[in-house]
């Protein structure tokens, strides 16, 4: 490589480092969170159990112990390994090591499609253009830094399309061996890309076939990688026969044509733009036309051996995304395992196809070029904060918030760290067990089954239930568990439980030690005096003859019921904050009334959690107590106010009494 060159992959470098700090500043020392997190954080947990199992390669296990101690077949994990590798010797297990080896490899990937495109258009500004049309895709920019394979897979395929143009101009074994090498390297991380080594097989074929001669070192290398690969998969398969396997493994195709149709108008109307902006659309929409009446004028297709490989790639990721169809429903980073790169390499060789000779046609296309990538980054921005944007159902998310210093806790109860913990409605497979940083189950959908099968079955020495779900997602579905465990200890916001000695059923009272807690207000009202105090929006108050009583009423023009607010100047409490909040209710049709918890500043809302009343009681004819039960994140400042209230967003028709609010502090 010339000085020039080197000049400018150092340039391209260093603004691709740049718009990652502006993209990722925030984000890049997160563990896995938000979008796919339960996925990432498998990966994740690989790399952790390398460095406690004595980087034992050939034995990749994750925390959670559904498969033999938690040993898993697993595509190749180099990636897994060398972020171990990494982390052993900075000392550390922070989410950044693998964060940056991720952005790291895109990067390199991306300096060798400049470098590719670079030989193929003769242009700098049209290299700049592929390479940002690859980094600024909202799909790519997110999962740069994430903890998925198929990003270093992608900048593996990147490298060996640089190493196998450089053999179809010079004819150098070393680069057809470079370039089988790396399509090896990125179908061994991630089997789908296993397509590109595929396409280059058939494209020499054909090229035997037509020359009715067989080139030895080629065929030597494409027997070598087939062997390799195929000798992998094989242990993998005996891996997953003796051990386990946590990954899927098997084809999913859609079961007709009325549901590929449903699955094709999901991935139109929500991934979409997710895999790239309307500015990439338009983009490659404008080259393709360009290429197609260059090619027109001239009559002669530059860079057949390219086009004829991207024909070959396109229809074995259209086979791909055929037999996956199912899982392109709910994942976006499928269309990165598939149509992802011929995308961009129709785009690299339809830019090729741009010759414009006048000045003012070359400042037309860097105006429009510009414009476009402005806009490209723009929007890959702003998918970048809604993705990491917390929502108030995100589970995942809140269960990675409440098992926050989790390991911390354990160990300052005397919970030893090969003691095997069953999380129910953990929300993910691992990420509960890696924060706590020991081995175990979990129940992620609580139901009577799986519950049963945990509790009964699987071999542990300790229960740990998130304190805001043990009511509403576990004892709702699974009631004998309150008298299958007893509580040993809890931080306000998880509770660790030992095995009962008894069968005695515990109390959701019992079960929280709500006793030992410090309880810090109290608040009921039967609505008998609707004056004053914490509870407002009392207007829709009524005497009942049925139950003697005054009661509150929801109807078709009430769509807030009662509501209780306390400000945090008058708590006083720096700590996480829990409320258990109850009342008599009842309704015919209680299908989307919530219970709801808010706290706010100035309007702004902080946090936010509901809970459904039909989850919680059945439809009856008489009223039914109704218990909630919120853990608060600590009060940001003095001015901070909470609300309890009833939502009635569809105005139905209900009745309820003795709102009652108790508030402890969670210490």
């Amino acid at each position: 490589m010339n000085s020039s060159n080197k000049k400018s992959i150092l340039l391209l470098v260093l603004f691709l480092l740049m718009l990652s700090g502006l993209l990722y500043h925030a984000t890049i020392f997160l563990p896995p969170a938000f979008i796919h997190a339960w996925t990432q954080s498998e990966r994740y947990a690989i790399s952790l159990q390398f460095l406690n199992n004595g980087f034992d390669f050939f034995h990749p296990a994750t925390f959670n112990l559904q498969t033999i101690d938690g040993i898993t077949r697993v595509d190749f994990p180099l990636n897994e390994f060398v972020v171990a590798l990494l982390m052993k010797i900075f000392g550390t297990t922070s989410p950044f090591i693998f964060r940056m080896y991720t952005l790291s490899l895109s990067i390199t990937g991306l300096a060798f499609l400049f470098q590719l495109s670079k030989q193929i258009t003769k242009s700098e500004l049209k290299s700049y253009l592929v390479v940002l049309f690859v980094f600024l895709s909202p799909v790519y920019s997110y999962y740069q830094t994430g903890f998925i394979p198929c990003v270093p897979a992608i900048s593996f395929v990147f490298i060996g399309y640089y190493f196998f143009y450089n053999y179809k101009e010079e004819g150098k074994k070393k680069q057809f061996y470079f370039s089988v090498f790396f399509f090896l390297l990125a179908g061994l991380i991630r089997m789908p890309f296993l397509i590109f080594l595929i396409a280059l097989v058939v494209q020499q074929g054909f090229m035997y076939l037509k020359q009715r001669k067989i080139c030895v070192h080629e065929l030597l290398a494409f027997v070598v990688a087939f062997g390799l690969f195929a000798s992998y998969y094989r242990y993998n398969i005996h891996i997953g026969i003796i051990y386990g396997n946590m990954f899927l493994d098997r084809f999913l195709p859609a079961k007709n044509f009325a549901e590929l149709k449903t699955i094709l108008a999901f991935i139109y109307n929500h991934w979409l733009f997710q895999y790239f902006t309307f500015w990439h659309f338009l983009l490659l929409a404008i080259t393709i036309i360009c290429s197609a009446l260059a090619i027109k004028k001239v009559k002669c297709i530059e860079n057949k051996a390219i086009w004829f490989n991207l024909i070959i790639v396109g229809g074995g990721a259209t086979l791909y995304f055929l037999l996956m169809a199912c899982q392109y429903f709910d994942h976006d980073y499928y269309f990165l395992d598939s149509l992802f790169i011929p995308f961009v390499l129709l785009f690299l060789l339809s830019i090729n196809n741009i010759n414009i000779e006048k000045e003012s046609g070359k400042l037309l296309l860097f105006f429009v070029a510009s414009t476009c990538v402005m806009f490209m980054y723009g929007d890959a921005r702003k998918n970048q904060f809604e993705r990491y944007t917390f929502f108030g159902n995100d589970r995942t998310e809140i269960t990675r918030a409440n098992f926050e210093n989790s390991e911390k806790f354990l160990d300052s109860i005397g919970v030893a760290k090969n003691a095997k913990m069953l999380v129910i409605d953990s929300y993910s497979t691992n990420i509960p067990l890696y924060m706590m940083n020991r081995k175990g189950y979990t129940v992620y959908q609580t139901n009577r089954d799986n519950a049963a099968f945990a509790l009964f079955w699987a071999k542990w020495d300790y229960v740990v239930i998130q304190d805001e779900f043990l009511f509403s997602e576990v004892l709702k579905y699974y009631p004998i568990v309150a008298s299958v465990i007893e509580p040993f200890s809890g931080n306000g916001k998880i509770s660790v439980y030992k095995r009962s000695k008894t069968m005695s059923r515990k109390s959701f009272s019992e079960l929280l030690q709500l006793d030992k807690k410090k309880k810090l207000n109290e608040s009921l009202n039967n609505f008998e005096d609707t004056t004053g105090g914490r509870f407002t929006e009392t207007e829709n108050i009524i005497f009942s003859q049925k139950y003697n009583s005054t009661i509150a009423v929801l109807d078709s023009m009430t769509e807030f019921g009662v509501s209780f607010k306390i400000g945090a100047n008058e708590l006083k409490e720096n700590n996480n904050l829990s409320v258990l909040v109850s009342c008599d209710f009842l309704s015919d049709d209680n299908k989307d009334v919530k219970m709801v918890a808010t706290t706010d500043n100035m309007g702004k809302a902080i946090y936010y959690q509901s809970y459904l009343f039909k989850d919680y009681c059945k439809k009856s004819d008489k009223m039914e107590k109704v218990y909630f039960y919120f853990v608060l994140p600590k009060f940001k400042n003095q001015n901070d106010i909470l609300s309890i209230y009833l939502w009635n967003p569809t105005k139905t028709n209900a009745m309820y009494d003795n709102f009652k609010v108790v508030i402890y502090n969670t210490r």
